[in-house]
């Protein structure tokens, strides 16, 4: 049986005001996110909703937002490859996310390609960012720092055809990292995202 923490409207702003992003919902939004949809898994799950207000939920906003400052949690790992890249100003999309809170066992030192056998499971790979909030909105709460030791494959490219990275979030910040597809470390595996209707 699954864990799922999933997050109200109202406790996902008050930890977007915490950490200093604008984000807000509507009204109509608020109506159509009071009802969580169930979700089944046999992993712990994080679920949170994001609104159609996206346009400061992206990575390098949030990174201008937490900084790099790894005395001032959360943070991110400062690291200048990836300043100039695309998937740091994609927003996140509305709606409901769910995310494995680790990564799923079977996954870990596998490549990218693993998540077609996690497909069957009903998941898919999480974008950067649905990674990077769930990670921060837990934070906020929690002060816990998931994927302390691991990295998740995430389903953003950067140049020269490489997959996006993110974990190892720990005392130096958040680690944002890109490898090719038939990379595998041990400490790499997926955070698979779970769709819902």
């Amino acid at each position: 049986m699954s864990l799922t923490i999933s997050l109200t409207v109202d406790q996902v702003e008050q930890r977007f005001l915490s950490l200093g992003i604008l984000a807000r919902f509507s009204p109509d939004e608020r109506l159509k996110f009071s009802t969580t949809p169930v979700v089944k898994n046999e992993s712990l799950v994080f679920g949170f909703p994001t609104p159609l207000d996206n346009s400061g939920l992206t990575l390098s906003n949030l990174k201008a937002i937490v900084g790099t400052n790894p005395t001032h949690q959360p943070a991110f790992f400062e690291h200048p490859w990836y300043a100039d890249e695309a998937f740091m100003e994609s927003p996140c999309t509305p709606g409901w996310h769910f995310v494995l809170m680790d990564v799923h066992p079977e996954s870990i030192g596998q490549p990218i390609n693993y998540v077609d056998r996690l497909k069957a499971k009903g998941m898919e790979l999480p974008s950067a960012i649905e990674v990077v909030l769930m990670l921060f909105l837990h934070y906020e709460a929690s002060k816990e720092q998931l994927l302390l030791r691991k990295h998740t494959w995430c389903s953003d490219t950067a140049t020269l055809g490489r997959h996006v990275t993110v974990g190892a979030f720990g005392r130096n910040g958040l680690f944002v990292s890109s490898h090719p597809s038939g990379f595998a470390s041990r400490g790499l595996g997926i955070c698979g995202k779970i769709s819902v209707p």
